[in-house]
């Protein structure tokens, strides 16, 4: 079967490599579809990953062997990690943290013809996609839950203003989500086809970074005070020193598109001494993965249409490119028919 890695940095490839040989319990997929995450392509780019690496955990797969819990035939969504729960992590809301979440998965990555889910994943992070829901929209449980998990842990309530910076593949689906808990948003980008895209998705007010007063305008929609919660997809220097110009005293501040070694400098005199917290959000736990799914059959998730690019396993390589130099929104590896 035929696999997609990163043998070393910048660098992708096809393989031929042998089935994966399952264990008591696991399922065997063939992949229907795989989304391509920033994480993938930090992976691939960034010379501080080791390599090889493996790639692709957005997936959707129809079952070729299955177990008490998925048949043969069924289509699946699946994540590629789950914690202990009876874990001390677990226990007190931090699974993603448990030292057994970070190292479970899928074998040998999403960009493969047929992948293992062993059991552990099977039991917590495989969900069956409902008939009506097509393939392609499936593929965004896993970055949704991700969206989910960062809004757990800092609450938008009904009339909150949030400040979404960086409208790319992850920052849209952030609009939906606060629009349906009563939530303004407001979205900051550089690139306008980006912005006109939140302004589809129901964005009440966009700025283009380094034109437009964004700070002005998140006052202007929450009657003087600034944004409520500030989402940071991209994370730089300039960023942080805008959510930080936005968001309103006691607000909330959320580092979402972190790469490994970055180190702005933070005013931590502003936070302080305006309560303003920063907080971090890591993946997604296997509650949010199943009210991802059930946000998606839902109207106004149709996800699906956030992305730009769909292409076979064979020219994956291309949308990695295609990411990396910023001319693709979402890309998706479509596999068997």
């Amino acid at each position: 079967m035929q696999l997609l890695t990163c043998p070393s940095t910048g660098n992708t490839e096809i393989l031929d490599v042998p089935m994966p040989a399952l264990a008591t319990g696991d399922i065997l997929i063939e992949m229907l579809a795989c989304g391509v995450c920033g994480t993938d392509v930090m992976k691939v780019y960034d010379q501080s990953v080791a390599k090889p690496v493996q790639l692709g955990h957005e997936i959707v797969g129809r079952v070729v062997v299955g177990n008490t819990h998925f048949t043969k035939g069924q289509r699946v969504a699946v994540a590629h990690h789950a914690p202990d729960h009876a874990s001390h992590y677990n226990k007190r809301g931090s699974a993603t943290q448990d030292p057994v979440f970070k190292s479970s998965n899928v074998f040998p990555g999403g960009f493969a013809e047929f992948i293992r889910v062993p059991i552990d994943l099977v039991q917590h992070t495989v969900f069956a996609v409902p008939d009506s829901m097509p393939t392609v929209r499936a593929a965004f449980m896993e970055p949704l839950a991700c969206c989910l998990r960062a809004l757990d842990r800092v609450p938008v309530q009904a009339d909150d203003t949030v400040l979404l910076v960086g409208a790319g593949a992850i920052g849209l689906l952030f609009v939906p989500l606060i629009e349906a808990v009563g939530g303004r948003v407001v979205v900051a980008d550089v690139r306008e086809e980006r912005l006109q895209a939140a302004r589809d998705w129901g964005a009440v007010a966009t700025g283009m970074v380094g034109r437009d007063d964004v700070a002005a305008s998140c006052k202007a929609q929450s009657q003087g005070r600034g944004a409520d919660v500030v989402i940071l997809t991209v994370v730089d220097q300039a960023t942080l020193e805008l959510a930080l110009s936005s968001v309103r005293d006691g607000g909330w501040i959320i580092p979402f598109g972190v790469k490994p070694g970055m180190m702005p400098i933070v005013d931590l005199w502003q936070l302080y001494h305006r309560e303003v917290s920063l907080v971090t959000s890591y993946s997604a736990t296997p509650d949010g993965l199943g009210r991802a799914l059930k946000l998606l059959s839902k109207p106004g998730f149709e996800l699906e249409k956030t992305t730009s690019h769909q292409l076979p396993l064979a020219d994956a390589a291309h949308g990695f490119s295609l990411l990396h130099a910023a001319k693709a929104s979402k890309v998706l590896v479509i596999g068997a028919a």
